[in-house]
């Protein structure tokens, strides 16, 4: 073998320092594979910085099922709030302004039905974490409120949307939210609900909750 040439390929080069630098053909396999690895591995990070991953849901079908509550069968025992793998959890209670009665005392509100209307923030409330608010739209403090429930606040223990379906207008309900359920294949709440009311229908099916958008009913709670 000519002195200098590498057995793969053509003579070694020469560093500014003088030490040889082989080019041969199995060097520049492995570069070549060292290449396409590091690409490979970059496009991964970039879709994982970028968010993109299955938990995420955000490639998932249309069609996939997910999880919701069954307004008939759904007794509020209250296993939503502490069943859920979310904590809080992505189980919400909601006020349909189109049923609700806008009452100046709101049986999801407060427990004193009988409360003066100048005495009722001072009452005790229904939810625990305080997350059903009111605000007048008409007629002073004996005229016709709003009820809403911040999502921030609330738990899922569907203490409003109980007294509400009691004794008022069964205008408060509870919801699986699309947008933070993490769409489990087994759900756990759906394990321990006493009365089946937790099940999967297809992405496509799941539009309306009692018969309107269900986007509708969370996409303006504060």
């Amino acid at each position: 073998m000519p002195v200098g040439e590498t057995p793969d390929g053509p003579p070694a080069s020469e560093t500014a320092d003088g030490v040889s630098a082989p080019r041969g053909r199995r060097e520049f396999l492995l570069l070549l594979g060292r290449g396409f690895g590091a690409a490979f591995l970059g496009g991964i990070a970039a879709r994982l910085a970028a968010g993109w991953s299955v938990a995420a849901g955000k490639d998932r079908p249309a069609d996939r099922a997910r999880w919701r509550i069954d307004q008939a069968r759904c007794t509020f025992c209250g296993k939503c709030a502490t069943a859920c793998v979310r904590k809080p959890s992505a189980v919400k209670a909601v006020n349909d302004q189109k049923l609700c009665s806008n009452c100046v005392v709101c049986y999801g509100h407060i427990y004193n039905r009988s409360a003066p209307s100048d005495r009722i923030e001072k009452e005790t409330r229904v939810c625990p974490a305080d997350a059903v608010r009111r605000w007048n739209f008409s007629g002073g403090q004996d005229g016709y409120f709003i009820y809403e429930i911040r999502h921030e606040d609330c738990s899922g223990c569907g203490a409003c949307a109980r007294e509400c379906n009691r004794y008022g207008s069964k205008s408060m309900s509870l919801i699986i939210r699309p947008d933070i359920c993490l769409d489990c294949n087994e759900c756990a709440i759906a394990a321990v609900c006493p009365s089946g009311a937790i099940y999967r229908a297809p992405r496509g099916e799941v539009t309306e909750a009692r018969g309107i958008p269900e986007d509708e009913l969370w996409g303006g709670a504060r």
